[in-house]
Formats: structure tokens, sequence, C-alpha cells
């Protein structure tokens, strides 16, 4: 069995899909954290209630995650040569993302009720439930763009496109919401009813781009059966599930801080959307790897799998290394993004905030691991592996340890965070740490030979 493609063309082709499914996470991850931005431009009890809110709006994420599989089955068959079959996966995807949508915009109504009985501050809690009930309108939106449209359009060929939507749609966004705030008989509402508004309007442009460009030949409507849509979801649900996992953890880190106060709270909220900046290049090289794997078990080019994934898991590791000593360089530059450190009302979350961003730094760079060790075991189709391996570490390691540092041994919020990091690192050397056993194992190569075959093309 011999590798087909040397690591410098794995390392070209990988750098080239990922730039723009970059540029797709992080116009996600920059709408979250312009969100924020507005919100703590507010008051710092606006930016603890609206970081609230974004966390119980996970549901997006972790349904919009089932619907990531659409567009890696799509990359399969077209490189087995089946191409006449992108369209059913692609419209199943389409369907499922109007089922999907629903059960996240149920999720946000009832949301609130349970906070209000974990015992959050009512305060925080009727700001949360008030920017809620206008975000959960842009649900159907989200499962098309977060979801859907991932790994469909770089699948398609038409990723680049997200190098000028993701610009503007963040400029129309922060303009949009900046104008409605301003208005005295709408106040800071107006920031949710921007991100509604500026959901939708991405939404439909990729869908016109899908359906109205080059590419729309390929995707014709094709429901297929009922077994294509039960395969889509079986294959998706355990990426979906590890996502709720992920979110579930944090929400529960994130009520476990919140009773440290709203000025640790607030501080919470801001230091970690550090690491969800970040989190697009671990994400995207994550799912630049799963597509190309995807692609190579298509065609059956077993010898590339391997090498596909370790240049994912390489490259972004590195990326997330980068950004990890960048943060922890210029915590003052970072924190003053998000709040005003100047105003006295927010010297107790600037404080707390600069206490955890070394903590924050590593979590940037444990996180390296964990987003590319999800991608790469999603292109080897061994998501059940990972789900495992999460909710074990997660639940049984990560949080004890959080709960433990915090308020056994008295550390406060940085316990917590504490507990963040060990979690994080844990979980990501063990996806990718499976990854290397799986792939070299599939490829027949022993799992103890980790230098490249004499002879190899590269």
């Amino acid at each position: 069995m011999s590798l087909r493609m040397p690591i410098g063309q794995h390392v070209s082709e990988t750098l080239r899909l990922a730039g723009p499914i970059t540029m797709g996470h992080f116009s996600n991850l920059a709408v979250t954290t312009a969100t924020l931005l507005m919100f703590g431009w507010t008051s710092a009890d606006t930016l603890a209630a609206g970081g609230l809110a974004m966390r119980i709006g996970v549901s997006t994420n972790i349904l919009a995650a089932i619907l990531v599989i659409s567009g890696l089955m799509m990359s399969e068959v077209q490189g087995a040569g089946q191409g006449h079959l992108v369209s059913r996966w692609y419209t199943n995807g389409l369907v499922l993302s109007a089922v999907l949508s629903a059960l996240s915009f149920a999720w946000m109504t009832v949301a609130p009720s349970v906070l209000a009985a974990l015992g959050q501050e009512p305060a925080i809690v009727a700001d949360a439930e008030a920017i809620l009930n206008i975000m959960r309108w842009a649900e159907p939106a989200n499962m098309i763009r977060l979801g859907l449209m991932r790994t469909a359009l770089p699948a398609l060929g038409l990723a680049s496109i997200l190098f000028a939507l993701t610009p503007l749609s963040l400029i129309a966004y922060i303009g949009l919401g900046l104008a409605l705030a301003g208005m005295p008989q709408i106040g800071w509402h107006g920031i949710p009813m921007a991100f509604v508004v500026i959901s939708w309007a991405v939404a439909l442009v990729m869908l016109a781009i899908v359906h109205l460009g080059p590419r729309r030949g390929l995707v014709r409507f094709d429901i297929g059966g009922v077994m294509e849509m039960l395969r889509l979801v079986w294959r998706g649900l355990p990426i979906g599930t590890l996502q709720a996992i992920d979110g579930v953890y944090y929400l529960a880190l994130t009520l476990l801080i919140g009773r440290f106060g709203a000025a640790t709270l607030a501080a919470h909220q801001l230091v970690l959307n550090f690491g969800t900046i970040a989190w697009a290049l671990a994400s995207a090289f994550g799912d630049a790897g799963a597509l190309r794997i995807s692609y190579s078990r298509g065609a059956s080019a077993l010898g590339d799998i391997w090498r596909a994934g370790f240049v994912a898991a390489a490259l972004g590791i590195l990326s997330m290394t980068i950004a990890a000593i960048v943060v922890a360089a210029n915590p003052t530059v970072f924190i003053g993004f998000f709040i005003d450190a100047a105003n006295p009302a927010n010297y107790d979350a600037v404080a707390v905030a600069l206490a955890l961003t070394p903590w924050t730094a590593g979590f940037i760079f444990a996180d390296g691991f964990y987003g590319v060790g999800m991608g790469v075991l999603r292109g080897i189709d061994d998501n059940r592996f990972a789900m495992l391996a999460t909710v074990t570490l997660y639940g049984f390691v990560g949080l004890p340890l959080a709960y433990g540092f915090a308020f056994l041994m008295g550390f406060g919020g940085e316990g917590i965070w504490m507990g963040i990091v060990c979690g994080v690192l844990l979980v990501g050397n063990a996806l990718v740490g499976r990854f290397w056993w799986q792939s070299r194992r599939a490829t027949g190569v022993p799992v103890r030979a980790v230098s490249v075959p004499r002879g190899d093309p590269a």
C-alpha cells in the first residue's frame, strides 16, 4: 500500500481549504464577540445577562453540529465518483435544518425557567429571558448558516465566498445593532434584534450562492428515502451529542462561577470569549481535515487518511499555540476590547479578568488538541469514541477538579479555570491519540512506526 500524496501537497491543500472555513467559523465567533462587546458597552450587568443568554443559546451549536455530517457525506460521495448523490445529502440536510431549528426554538423558550430554578440572580435571568425571546427567531437561519453550510460550501467548492461575506455581515451587524440600541424606545434590546436580521440575511445569501451559482446542478431537490435521512441523523447524532456535552459542561461551569458574584461572572464571560475567538482556527483545521479524510475514504485512498489528519492536527495545534502566546502577552489589550477598564464600576470585573487570563491562554493551547481531534475523528467516522471520551473526562475529571479547586481548595474563580484547562487538555489528547491509533491501523502501518517509510514520494 502506497501513500499517494506527499506531505507538502497535504499542507498546501489543507491550508487552501482551512482558509475560507476559518472565515466561516470566524463569522459565527465574531458575531458572538460583537454581541458581547455591545452588551459590555452597555453595562457589566447586561454583559453578564447577555453572556448567560449566549450560553443558553448553545442549543444552536449543538443541533447545528448534527448537520455537519451532510457536507462530509457530500465530500465522500464525490471522492467515490458518485456526484449524483450530492444533491440527496444536501437536500436531506436542508430538511433536517428546519426540524432541528424547531427544537432549538423550544429550548430557548423554556430555558429561563431552568435558570431561575438553578438559583441565578433574578435580575440577570429576566434580562437573559428578554434576549432569548428575540434571538430564538433566528434559529432556522442559524441551522442553515452554522450547520448545513459549514461543510456544504467547502464540499461544493464555494467556501471562498466567506472571505467577503464574513466582514460584510459583521460590519452590518455592528452597525445595525448600535443603531437600534441607540434608540431610547428600544435600548439594548436592539442588539438581539440585529442578530436576527443579520442571521437571516447571511443564510439567504448562502442559499442563493448554492442554488443560483455555478454548482446549482449538483443540488437539485432530491430528498431520497427515509433510510437516507435516518443515516444522516445516525451519523450526525454523536457529533451533536458531543457538542451538547461540551455546551452543558461549560454552562455548568458558568453557573458555578456565577456563585462568586456578577463581577466574576462578567470576567469569566469576557476571558472565555478569548478562547472562543481562537477556536475558529482549531475548528477550521479540524473541518478541513475531516473533509479531506472523507474524500480520501470515498476514493479508497487509505494511504492518504493518516497524512491528511496529521497535517490538519499539526497546523491546528500550531495556530492555537501562537494564539495562546498572543493572549498571554497582551491581556489588557484584549480585556479593553470588551469592557471599559477606566470605568470605576468595572474595576472588580477587570481585576478578575486579569487574574484569569493566564489560565485562558492555557485553555486556548489545550483547545487546539480538542478542536482538531474532533475534526479528524469525524473524518474517519469515529464520533462515538469522541462522545464517550468527552463525557467521561469532562464529567469525571474536569468538572470535579474545577469544583475542588474552586470551593474545596479556595481558589474561587481561578479554580474553575484550573479545572477547565485540565479537562480540555485531557480530552484533546485522547481524541488526537485515538485518531493516530485508528488511522495507522486502517492504513496497515504499525502503530509504533511513526517515521515516513523509505521511498515515499514525500
